[in-house]
């Protein structure tokens, strides 16, 4: 054997030797890449599996519904929606108004009590009964 093909076959084998570990680091990576695709392909095949699920539940839940129902159920809860409303701006104004003329009318019943009473006697009774000093009316 020449000289040239004995640097050939150790030089091969060197590459060989260098190629062999980094070959089997190579297949261990390539066979934990698949475990791990198998895996996700599982886990994507569930998933699909219940959005399909979903999506026909979904269906079977909207096909009794037509657009016209659907138009005359939103337009109820419109309506409803404004008449709440109004009930609501017709209590703000009924408040308001109660508030104002509640201190009114409170201090027209003190103004009317105060003149009924005379020189601070009692309120004369009409129906002849004791009022709250015990004296009924002397007729």
């Amino acid at each position: 054997m020449e000289t040239w093909q004995t640097v050939v076959v150790v030089v091969a084998s060197l590459l060989a030797g260098a190629a062999i570990p980094l070959l089997v680091q190579l297949s261990i990576l390539v066979r934990d890449a698949r475990t791990a695709l198998e895996r996700t392909r599982s886990g994507a095949d569930r998933t699909l599996a219940a959005v399909a699920a979903s999506a026909e539940r979904l269906e079977a839940a909207t096909a009794g519904l037509d657009e016209r129902r659907v138009r005359a159920f939103m337009e109820s809860f419109d309506s409803l929606a404004r008449t709440v409303s109004q009930l609501r701006e017709s209590t703000r104004v009924a408040t308001a108004v109660g508030a104002a003329v509640g201190p009114a009318v409170g201090a027209a019943v003190r103004a009317w009590r105060a003149g009924r009473l005379v020189d601070g006697d009692a309120p004369e009774r009409r129906d002849g009964a004791a009022g709250p000093d015990g004296e009924g009316d002397a007729r």
